[in-house]
This record gives C-alpha cells, sequence and structure tokens, in this order.
C-alpha cells in the first residue's frame, strides 16, 4: 500500500484515457490479482476482488478524483488551481434551486472534455451527499470515502500456512477447484460425479461425506472438535463469533486435511 502514492500519481489527470486503455489497464490488475489469490480465470471479478480486498481501477480513480476537489473547495491545493474550478450553482443563480450547492460543471462541447480532470471531478463530487462534502477534515472525508467504497476486508486466517495449501483452500472456496463439480461446472468435465459412489463430488461431500477420506476426516474433525458442529461455511470462510486464533485452528485443519487427501496433489 505504501507504493499506491507513486502509482497513482497524476491518476486523475490521464484518468480521461479511451475505453480500450482504461480496460486495459483493469485486466492487467485483474489478472495481478489472479497472482497474488491464486484464482483462476473461471471466478467472477467481484469474487476476485472480494478475495484479495482490492477495489477497480475506475472506483480508485474515482476516489482520487474526490480527494482532489475537497482539497480544491477547501483551499488545501495552490492558487492557480482553485482558480480552475467555477463557483458553486447559488453564486451564479438567484433561484433557490436544489442543486445550489453544487459546483457549476464547465459546458462541454466533446465527450473528450467531459471527461477532462476538472469536468469529471465535479460531477463525481457534485454526486456526493451534502454530509460527506462538508466533513471536518481531509482525514475525516477519506474515511468516510473508505466506507462506502465496496471492497471487503480479506480475514487475516485467509492467508494463514503454506502458501500452495492456502491457493487450494481458496480455489475451493470460490468454485474453480479441481473437484469433479467445479470442473464440471466450467465446462471441463463431462460428469460431476465423484469416483467413490454416484454422488456428485462438490465441496460438501468432499469434507464431509467422500468414503475416500474416512480416515483424513476423522483426523478434521478431532483437531476441530471445540468448535462441532461444523459446516461447509465454517470450513471455507471462518466464523465471525470466534476470535481469529481459533478461525487459524480451523483453516489449518482444513489445510492439512487438503494436503493428506492429495486430492489436488499432482502426480
Amino acid at each position: 500500500s505504501y507504493l499506491l502514492p507513486i502509482v497513482e500519481y497524476s491518476c486523475i489527470v490521464w484518468g480521461g484515457c479511451s475505453a480500450h486503455d482504461c480496460s486495459s489497464l483493469q485486466k492487467l490488475q485483474n489478472e495481478a490479482a489472479r497472482i497474488v489469490t491464486g484464482l483462476t480465470r473461471s471466478v467472477s471479478l467481484d469474487n476476485l476482488y472480494r478475495e484479495c480486498g482490492w477495489v477497480p481501477l475506475a472506483e480508485r480513480r474515482r476516489q482520487q478524483k474526490l480527494i482532489f476537489m475537497y482539497r480544491s473547495v477547501n483551499g488545501l491545493v495552490p492558487t492557480y488551481i482553485t482558480d480552475l474550478i467555477p463557483p458553486p450553482v447559488r453564486e451564479i443563480n438567484s433561484y433557490a434551486l436544489r442543486n445550489q450547492n453544487d459546483i457549476t460543471i464547465p459546458f462541454c462541447r466533446t465527450e473528450i472534455s467531459r471527461k477532462s480532470c476538472i469536468s469529471s471531478s465535479i460531477s463525481a463530487w457534485n454526486s456526493l451527499s451534502i454530509g460527506l462534502r462538508n466533513s471536518s477534515s481531509l482525514a475525516s472525508f477519506k474515511y468516510q470515502l473508505k466506507r462506502q467504497q465496496n471492497s471487503s476486508k480479506v480475514p487475516v486466517f485467509y492467508n494463514v500456512g503454506n502458501r500452495y495449501l492456502s491457493v487450494l483452500h481458496a480455489r475451493i472456496r470460490n468454485f474453480c477447484s479441481n473437484l469433479n463439480f467445479d470442473l464440471y461446472s466450467n465446462h471441463l468435465l463431462p460428469s460431476p460425479a465423484c469416483s467413490c459412489s454416484c454422488d456428485i463430488e462438490d465441496a460438501e461431500h468432499y469434507f464431509f461425506t467422500c468414503l475416500k477420506y474416512t480416515n483424513e476426516r476423522v483426523t478434521l474433525f478431532q483437531s476441530t472438535r471445540h468448535f462441532h458442529p461444523l459446516n461447509l461455511h465454517v470450513l471455507l470462510l471462518g466464523d465471525d463469533n470466534l476470535s481469529i486464533e481459533d478461525n487459524t485452528t480451523i483453516f489449518t485443519a482444513v489445510q492439512v486435511f487438503i494436503k493428506d487427501t492429495k486430492r489436488f496433489i499432482r502426480n
């Protein structure tokens, strides 16, 4: 995170680039997120970003524009920048309009002009609530913005243990593992059935009923006996009612189960 000020330097200036260039940059971040999480291309972008706690580049540029506008409106930037910001609607119109507290958006003849730094930043600013715009300090404004963003906080126990086993755990959690049901759902197998029976080999079957892993399952249940009754949600996502240490214990036991079953280990 300490590199973000360098990476995002002047991003609001070049943020009006073409849709093709924006898409190319976003695809680059998507690929980086897949490397970080170990998830595959079959995972939806919503799940991918939830797993790593990131937000799309467009949202990050929007936040930078809003911070720029807060600085400009509150005189926290040089005058040569504040001089570029038009006055509020109330100062150029005597009528009591609903948008009187908005900043006047400059006339834009072209789409390029509309997407330029000043015009797009003002549009984003006007979309905020009055209460947020009137935040008492820049720190308070940033805090409120962060609370509104759609990113989720990644539990620390998601990264517990061996990297490879942690990735396998994450893939089961996001339905992109080598379980037959996940492969079938992604059109990579003709059938989701498990080799042990006619049952579907999904995560529920793998952890709780598959006859091939009875001994490994006993070890798993013994390691987590203090947290019974277990369910698939707890094994894959943890339990909000438990401490970080307890969730770490559960995740460690799950990864031992994954390792001992050798279900995902390549020959």
